[in-house]
Protein backbone atom coordinates (compact mmCIF):
# COMPACT_ATOMS: atom_id res chain seq x y z
CA UNK A 1 0.00 0.00 0.00
CA UNK A 2 2.74 2.80 0.85
CA UNK A 3 4.30 1.71 -2.33
CA UNK A 4 1.44 2.72 -4.43
CA UNK A 5 1.01 5.17 -2.38
CA UNK A 6 4.44 6.92 -3.48
CA UNK A 7 3.93 6.19 -6.84
CA UNK A 8 0.77 8.25 -7.18
CA UNK A 9 2.24 11.09 -5.20
CA UNK A 10 5.72 10.71 -7.09
CA UNK A 11 3.42 10.57 -10.50
CA UNK A 12 1.30 13.87 -9.70
CA UNK A 13 4.30 15.88 -8.31
CA UNK A 14 6.18 15.14 -11.44
CA UNK A 15 3.24 16.03 -13.67
CA UNK A 16 2.53 19.10 -12.06
CA UNK A 17 6.36 20.15 -12.76
CA UNK A 18 6.07 19.34 -16.60
CA UNK A 19 4.33 21.36 -18.99
CA UNK A 20 2.26 20.47 -22.30
CA UNK A 21 5.40 20.32 -24.39
CA UNK A 22 7.15 18.11 -22.35
CA UNK A 23 5.27 15.00 -22.70
CA UNK A 24 5.84 12.92 -25.98
CA UNK A 25 2.29 11.15 -25.95
CA UNK A 26 1.35 9.38 -29.55
CA UNK A 27 0.89 11.73 -32.37
CA UNK A 28 1.67 10.99 -36.02
CA UNK A 29 1.59 12.31 -39.17
CA UNK A 30 0.78 9.78 -42.28
CA UNK A 31 1.03 11.82 -45.67
CA UNK A 32 0.56 9.89 -49.17
CA UNK A 33 0.89 12.25 -52.37
CA UNK A 34 -0.93 15.33 -50.88
CA UNK A 35 -2.72 13.90 -48.76
CA UNK A 36 -2.31 13.91 -44.99
CA UNK A 37 -4.09 12.13 -41.99
CA UNK A 38 -2.71 12.98 -38.30
CA UNK A 39 -3.33 10.17 -35.81
CA UNK A 40 -3.16 11.18 -32.27
CA UNK A 41 -3.42 8.14 -29.91
CA UNK A 42 -5.88 8.74 -27.19
CA UNK A 43 -6.98 7.83 -23.52
CA UNK A 44 -10.78 7.61 -23.46
CA UNK A 45 -10.90 8.68 -20.11
CA UNK A 46 -9.28 11.37 -17.78
CA UNK A 47 -9.38 13.82 -15.17
CA UNK A 48 -10.25 17.63 -14.92
CA UNK A 49 -6.71 17.71 -13.46
CA UNK A 50 -4.99 16.85 -16.85
CA UNK A 51 -2.49 19.01 -18.53
CA UNK A 52 -3.37 20.46 -21.98
CA UNK A 53 -2.40 18.75 -25.01
CA UNK A 54 0.90 20.33 -27.16
CA UNK A 55 0.67 23.15 -28.83
CA UNK A 56 1.18 20.99 -32.45
CA UNK A 57 -1.73 19.00 -31.56
CA UNK A 58 -4.07 21.82 -31.51
CA UNK A 59 -2.17 23.87 -34.73
CA UNK A 60 -3.02 20.32 -36.54
CA UNK A 61 -6.52 20.29 -35.70
CA UNK A 62 -7.02 23.96 -36.80
CA UNK A 63 -6.01 23.03 -40.04
CA UNK A 64 -7.86 20.01 -40.02
CA UNK A 65 -11.22 19.48 -42.75
CA UNK A 66 -12.16 16.15 -40.74
CA UNK A 67 -12.14 15.49 -37.11
CA UNK A 68 -12.20 11.41 -37.11
CA UNK A 69 -13.07 9.31 -33.90
CA UNK A 70 -12.37 5.50 -33.65
CA UNK A 71 -16.27 5.67 -32.51
CA UNK A 72 -18.99 8.40 -31.79
CA UNK A 73 -18.97 9.80 -28.35
CA UNK A 74 -21.23 12.41 -28.77
CA UNK A 75 -23.94 11.53 -26.75
CA UNK A 76 -26.76 13.44 -29.06
CA UNK A 77 -25.18 11.52 -32.01
CA UNK A 78 -24.93 7.92 -30.16
CA UNK A 79 -27.81 5.54 -31.44
CA UNK A 80 -29.22 2.86 -28.96
CA UNK A 81 -26.80 -0.16 -29.28
CA UNK A 82 -28.10 -3.29 -29.96
CA UNK A 83 -27.45 -4.92 -26.56
CA UNK A 84 -28.24 -8.72 -27.76
CA UNK A 85 -24.90 -8.67 -29.05
CA UNK A 86 -23.83 -8.18 -25.34
CA UNK A 87 -25.95 -11.36 -23.98
CA UNK A 88 -25.55 -14.92 -22.62
CA UNK A 89 -27.78 -17.44 -24.47
CA UNK A 90 -31.55 -17.54 -22.76
CA UNK A 91 -31.21 -19.45 -19.93
CA UNK A 92 -27.79 -18.71 -19.11
CA UNK A 93 -25.99 -16.76 -16.57
CA UNK A 94 -22.06 -15.87 -15.92
CA UNK A 95 -22.13 -17.48 -12.38
CA UNK A 96 -23.46 -20.57 -14.07
CA UNK A 97 -20.55 -20.94 -16.18
CA UNK A 98 -18.14 -20.27 -13.24
CA UNK A 99 -16.37 -22.65 -10.36
CA UNK A 100 -17.06 -22.05 -7.15
CA UNK A 101 -13.69 -20.34 -6.91
CA UNK A 102 -14.77 -18.29 -9.92
CA UNK A 103 -17.98 -17.01 -8.12
CA UNK A 104 -16.14 -15.82 -5.31
CA UNK A 105 -13.64 -13.81 -7.14
CA UNK A 106 -16.77 -12.39 -9.29
CA UNK A 107 -18.22 -11.67 -5.89
CA UNK A 108 -15.13 -9.56 -4.54
CA UNK A 109 -14.25 -7.60 -7.70
CA UNK A 110 -18.19 -6.96 -7.59
CA UNK A 111 -17.79 -5.35 -3.84
CA UNK A 112 -14.76 -3.36 -4.33
CA UNK A 113 -16.31 -1.70 -7.00
CA UNK A 114 -19.69 -1.10 -5.27
CA UNK A 115 -22.12 -2.80 -7.81
CA UNK A 116 -24.44 -5.38 -7.70
CA UNK A 117 -23.27 -8.32 -9.39
CA UNK A 118 -26.77 -9.36 -10.33
CA UNK A 119 -26.70 -6.68 -12.79
CA UNK A 120 -24.22 -8.20 -14.74
CA UNK A 121 -25.67 -11.71 -14.72
CA UNK A 122 -26.79 -11.46 -18.23
CA UNK A 123 -23.81 -10.36 -19.96
CA UNK A 124 -21.04 -12.17 -22.12
CA UNK A 125 -17.71 -12.52 -20.18
CA UNK A 126 -15.86 -9.71 -22.76
CA UNK A 127 -18.39 -7.23 -22.04
CA UNK A 128 -18.43 -7.58 -17.89
CA UNK A 129 -14.56 -7.44 -18.45
CA UNK A 130 -15.34 -3.84 -20.43
CA UNK A 131 -17.42 -2.50 -18.15
CA UNK A 132 -15.56 -3.10 -14.66
CA UNK A 133 -12.73 -1.83 -16.27
CA UNK A 134 -14.30 1.49 -16.63
CA UNK A 135 -15.66 1.28 -13.37
CA UNK A 136 -12.33 0.65 -12.02
CA UNK A 137 -10.81 3.46 -13.75
CA UNK A 138 -13.90 5.96 -12.16
CA UNK A 139 -13.27 5.15 -9.12
CA UNK A 140 -9.82 6.61 -9.66
CA UNK A 141 -11.48 9.53 -10.55
CA UNK A 142 -11.04 9.13 -14.66
CA UNK A 143 -14.33 9.97 -16.78
CA UNK A 144 -14.90 9.53 -20.38
CA UNK A 145 -16.05 13.89 -20.40
CA UNK A 146 -11.72 14.04 -20.11
CA UNK A 147 -10.89 11.56 -22.57
CA UNK A 148 -8.99 12.56 -25.24
CA UNK A 149 -12.45 13.35 -27.86
CA UNK A 150 -14.22 15.21 -25.44
CA UNK A 151 -11.40 17.05 -24.89
CA UNK A 152 -10.61 18.10 -28.19
CA UNK A 153 -14.48 18.14 -29.48
CA UNK A 154 -14.81 20.94 -26.67
CA UNK A 155 -11.59 22.72 -28.02
CA UNK A 156 -13.43 22.76 -31.34
CA UNK A 157 -17.01 23.86 -30.42
CA UNK A 158 -15.33 26.77 -28.20
CA UNK A 159 -11.80 27.97 -29.91
CA UNK A 160 -12.69 27.51 -33.66
CA UNK A 161 -15.14 29.76 -35.49
CA UNK A 162 -18.18 28.21 -36.70
CA UNK A 163 -17.22 28.38 -40.39
CA UNK A 164 -13.40 26.87 -39.28
CA UNK A 165 -14.81 23.63 -37.61
CA UNK A 166 -14.24 20.36 -39.29
CA UNK A 167 -17.21 17.79 -39.59
CA UNK A 168 -16.89 15.24 -36.83
CA UNK A 169 -17.53 11.69 -37.75
CA UNK A 170 -16.49 8.15 -36.48
CA UNK A 171 -14.95 4.85 -37.78
CA UNK A 172 -16.76 2.03 -36.36
CA UNK A 173 -20.49 2.23 -36.27
CA UNK A 174 -22.11 1.81 -32.89
CA UNK A 175 -22.49 -2.14 -33.03
CA UNK A 176 -19.74 -2.56 -34.97
CA UNK A 177 -17.44 -3.65 -31.85
CA UNK A 178 -20.02 -5.20 -30.39
CA UNK A 179 -20.96 -7.61 -32.98
CA UNK A 180 -17.43 -8.43 -33.32
CA UNK A 181 -16.65 -9.65 -29.60
CA UNK A 182 -20.04 -11.08 -29.78
CA UNK A 183 -18.65 -13.59 -32.33
CA UNK A 184 -15.50 -14.50 -30.43
CA UNK A 185 -16.29 -18.30 -28.78
CA UNK A 186 -17.33 -18.67 -25.00
CA UNK A 187 -14.95 -21.24 -24.44
CA UNK A 188 -11.94 -17.91 -25.28
CA UNK A 189 -14.25 -15.78 -23.66
CA UNK A 190 -14.35 -17.14 -20.39
CA UNK A 191 -10.48 -18.15 -19.94
CA UNK A 192 -9.92 -14.64 -20.45
CA UNK A 193 -12.77 -13.73 -17.62
CA UNK A 194 -11.21 -16.06 -15.60
CA UNK A 195 -7.56 -14.22 -15.86
CA UNK A 196 -9.40 -10.90 -15.70
CA UNK A 197 -10.71 -12.06 -12.25
CA UNK A 198 -7.66 -13.91 -10.58
CA UNK A 199 -5.88 -10.57 -11.60
CA UNK A 200 -8.81 -8.43 -9.89
CA UNK A 201 -8.71 -10.28 -7.13
CA UNK A 202 -4.91 -9.63 -6.72
CA UNK A 203 -4.71 -5.76 -7.74
CA UNK A 204 -7.62 -4.73 -6.44
CA UNK A 205 -8.25 -1.62 -8.77
CA UNK A 206 -7.22 -0.19 -11.56
CA UNK A 207 -3.88 0.54 -12.87
CA UNK A 208 -5.19 3.60 -15.35
CA UNK A 209 -2.74 6.16 -12.85
CA UNK A 210 0.17 4.19 -14.07
CA UNK A 211 -1.33 3.67 -18.35
CA UNK A 212 -2.10 7.21 -18.33
CA UNK A 213 1.84 8.15 -17.19
CA UNK A 214 3.07 5.52 -19.82
CA UNK A 215 0.66 7.04 -22.54
CA UNK A 216 1.54 10.76 -21.51
CA UNK A 217 5.55 10.54 -22.02
CA UNK A 218 4.70 8.02 -25.56
CA UNK A 219 5.99 5.05 -23.96
CA UNK A 220 5.36 1.58 -26.72
CA UNK A 221 6.98 -0.83 -24.62
CA UNK A 222 5.32 0.29 -21.10
CA UNK A 223 1.82 0.66 -22.49
CA UNK A 224 2.11 -3.07 -24.24
CA UNK A 225 2.94 -4.05 -20.73
CA UNK A 226 -0.11 -2.86 -19.01
CA UNK A 227 -2.35 -4.28 -21.66
CA UNK A 228 -0.65 -7.74 -21.56
CA UNK A 229 -0.29 -7.38 -17.35
CA UNK A 230 -3.13 -9.93 -16.79
CA UNK A 231 -2.70 -12.59 -19.25
CA UNK A 232 -0.15 -14.66 -21.40
CA UNK A 233 0.04 -12.75 -24.55
CA UNK A 234 1.87 -16.33 -26.00
CA UNK A 235 -1.62 -18.13 -25.39
CA UNK A 236 -4.37 -19.14 -28.17
CA UNK A 237 -6.99 -17.43 -26.23
CA UNK A 238 -5.12 -14.15 -25.62
CA UNK A 239 -4.09 -14.24 -29.59
CA UNK A 240 -7.48 -15.14 -31.02
CA UNK A 241 -8.90 -11.79 -28.31
CA UNK A 242 -5.84 -9.73 -29.58
CA UNK A 243 -6.45 -10.15 -33.01
CA UNK A 244 -10.22 -9.49 -33.05
CA UNK A 245 -10.06 -6.72 -30.50
CA UNK A 246 -7.02 -4.69 -32.33
CA UNK A 247 -5.37 -6.42 -35.11
CA UNK A 248 -8.69 -6.91 -37.43
CA UNK A 249 -10.18 -3.61 -36.61
CA UNK A 250 -7.21 -2.02 -37.19
CA UNK A 251 -6.91 -3.12 -40.39
CA UNK A 252 -10.31 -2.25 -41.11
CA UNK A 253 -10.02 1.50 -40.00
CA UNK A 254 -6.50 1.82 -42.07
CA UNK A 255 -8.55 0.62 -45.00
CA UNK A 256 -11.24 3.21 -44.33
CA UNK A 257 -8.97 5.61 -43.40
CA UNK A 258 -6.76 5.37 -47.15
CA UNK A 259 -9.95 6.16 -48.96
CA UNK A 260 -11.01 8.81 -47.06
CA UNK A 261 -7.51 10.04 -47.50
CA UNK A 262 -8.66 10.74 -50.70
CA UNK A 263 -10.49 13.75 -50.35
CA UNK A 264 -8.42 17.34 -49.78
CA UNK A 265 -7.44 17.03 -46.44
CA UNK A 266 -5.69 17.37 -44.14
CA UNK A 267 -7.35 15.08 -41.71
CA UNK A 268 -7.70 14.49 -37.87
CA UNK A 269 -8.07 10.86 -36.53
CA UNK A 270 -8.26 10.24 -32.67
CA UNK A 271 -8.42 6.14 -31.72
CA UNK A 272 -7.04 4.13 -28.78
CA UNK A 273 -3.33 4.81 -28.19
CA UNK A 274 -2.75 1.24 -28.58
CA UNK A 275 -4.19 0.92 -32.31
CA UNK A 276 -1.15 2.58 -33.06
CA UNK A 277 1.27 0.45 -31.49
CA UNK A 278 2.69 -2.56 -32.70
CA UNK A 279 3.50 -4.01 -36.03
CA UNK A 280 0.02 -4.52 -36.91
CA UNK A 281 -1.45 -1.02 -35.99
CA UNK A 282 -2.93 1.08 -37.96
CA UNK A 283 0.10 2.85 -39.20
CA UNK A 284 1.63 -0.58 -39.73
CA UNK A 285 -0.98 -0.87 -42.53
CA UNK A 286 -0.86 2.72 -43.44
CA UNK A 287 2.11 2.34 -44.59
CA UNK A 288 1.50 -0.59 -46.54
CA UNK A 289 -0.90 1.01 -48.55
CA UNK A 290 1.45 3.75 -49.25
CA UNK A 291 1.55 6.35 -46.56
CA UNK A 292 4.94 7.67 -45.21
CA UNK A 293 4.48 7.89 -41.60
CA UNK A 294 6.29 10.09 -39.18
CA UNK A 295 6.19 10.44 -35.40
CA UNK A 296 5.42 13.97 -34.21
Amino acid sequence: MRGALFFIFSFLFTVANLHAEDFRYFFYRATKGDNTIYLLGSMHMGRPSDPDYPAKVYAALRESRLFILEGEVRKEKIRPPDMSFTYLPAGTTITSLLNKKEKKQLQDVCAKLGIRMENFERFEPWFIEFMFGYRMAFNQGFVLEYGTEHRLLRFIDRQLPAENRPRVFALEASDEVLRTMHRVPMNHQLNRFRTFLAYSEKMGESNAIEMQDFWRRGDDEKVLKIFHYYYDENSSDENLFTRVLLYDRNARMASRLDLISRYKGPHFVVTGALHLIGDRSILSYLAKAGFKIERL
